[in-house]
């Protein structure tokens, strides 16, 4: 049995708090819910990220456009082996490989594959901070499906930029950071208004047709392969997690509309079931 000291989960920190909200992180976090793992949590606000990541000799696993590293969270410290894991794709898999036994499984050897050739509409854009690949690691095809994921939400994030909860005493520095890793003059210019904001919630709407429809290949739900959840939904559950916390509550109840309300199908199970605020 896990002892609760024997996991540190690092993540961001915010007014929220012990409510995770970043995308990976609470891709993590699920990881843990589902297999009944417990862990204690160590918050870590924006500006300090690269410093602790640096304390615990983990390197960044990406990199901005410019090749400078991008040290983000999460981070997973096994306390009993003194082992840090500070990738989300790599947590899921370590966690599986040390608690085959408990909660469900991750990657279930008996998987229709359902969604795993998902491809995103977004799939060549180019990001400030380019995707991790995982290309070669363990359980491939799901770090495939993890990259098209999240290049279809990463899009449309600027959609909720203004609402990201930075701690207050750091918001203003946090601010001027995303501007110059946007290459941005300016926090206003990361906002989206008006007509356009209009324009792009529908085209959010149409880019997630493809992967709502995977949703629906097994009527049962609510996730892709009928009533038991795998990694690929936790993944897809992280993304919802951020928009149900960051989107105006007008727009949030909106999405939960779309393609027949798969993705809040999704989201309500996973947060009811797995997602452990500690």
């Amino acid at each position: 049995m896990a002892k609760s000291n024997s996991l540190t989960f690092y993540d961001i920190s915010s007014p929220l708090q012990p409510r995770s909200y970043a995308p990976n992180p609470s891709k993590a976090r699920l990881v843990l819910g589902f297999k009944g793992i417990p862990f204690k949590t160590t918050w870590v606000d924006i500006l300090d990220i690269s410093d602790v990541r640096k304390g615990l000799n983990c390197p960044a696993t990406r990199k901005f456009n410019d090749g400078s590293d991008f040290y983000t969270l999460p981070m997973l410290k096994d306390n009993a082996s003194g082992k840090v894991i500070g990738d989300s794709f790599d947590i899921a898999n370590y966690i599986e490989d040390m608690y085959p036994d408990f909660g469900g499984r991750l990657f279930p050897p008996n998987s229709t594959d359902t969604g795993m050739d998902y491809e995103s509409p977004h799939k060549d854009a180019e990001f400030v901070a380019p995707l991790t690949s995982n290309e070669g690691s363990k359980n491939e095809a799901y770090a495939r499906f993890n990259m098209h994921v999240d290049a279809t939400f990463t899009a449309y994030a600027i959609l909720v930029a203004h609402y990201l909860p930075f701690n207050p005493d750091t918001a203003e520095s946090v601010r001027a950071l995303f501007v110059k890793r946007a290459h941005q003059g300016s926090w206003e210019d990361l906002s989206v208004k008006d007509d356009a904001r209009e324009q792009l919630m529908v085209a959010f709407k149409s880019a997630l047709t493809s992967l709502a429809q995977l949703f629906g290949v097994h009527e049962t739900g609510p996730y892709l392969e009928g009533s038991q959840a795998n990694y690929a939904d936790l993944i897809v559950g992280g993304w919802l997690s951020m928009l149900s916390i960051t989107m105006p509550e007008d727009e949030w109840n909106d999405f939960r509309t779309w393609h027949g309300g798969v993705f809040a199908r999704l989201h309500d199970a996973l947060q009811e079931d797995f997602f452990v605020c500690t």
